[in-house]
């Protein structure tokens, strides 16, 4: 059976892109947090969150908090191309299962999957 990933960024441009370097799982996509939370709420076989952080509407520390809430055992990483110290630690001390950079290589989200 294929994974499922939720990716989950107001990029469409990103998204897509993400989606033809991951053809090897099943994909679903979210533009915002409140779209990501709402299809979680619902019954489904998400496997695995992508979530940025820099979002209209609610940012993605905030998404990751309510997700973990849902669900501990859902695994989350968050991405994001605005890093700082203090936004690495807290996605961790939220319990996201990992943090990349933007722009990141290709082969390390897929190492990290």
């Amino acid at each position: 059976m294929r994974g499922r990933i939720l990716i989950v960024d107001d990029d469409t441009f990103f998204r897509t892109t993400l989606k033809m370097c991951c053809q090897e799982y099943d994909i679903a996509e979210a533009s915002n947090a409140e779209e990501a939370l709402d299809m979680l709420k619902k019954p489904n076989e998400i496997d695995l969150i992508i979530l940025d952080i820099n979002m209209p509407g609610m940012d993605g520390l905030t998404a990751l908090e309510k997700i973990k809430t849902l669900s501990l055992e859902k695994k989350v990483i968050i991405m994001t191309g605005y890093s700082t110290k203090n936004v690495a630690i807290k996605a961790l001390k939220n319990k996201a299962d990992n943090y990349l950079e933007k722009p990141f290589d290709i082969e390390v989200l897929r190492a990290v999957i």
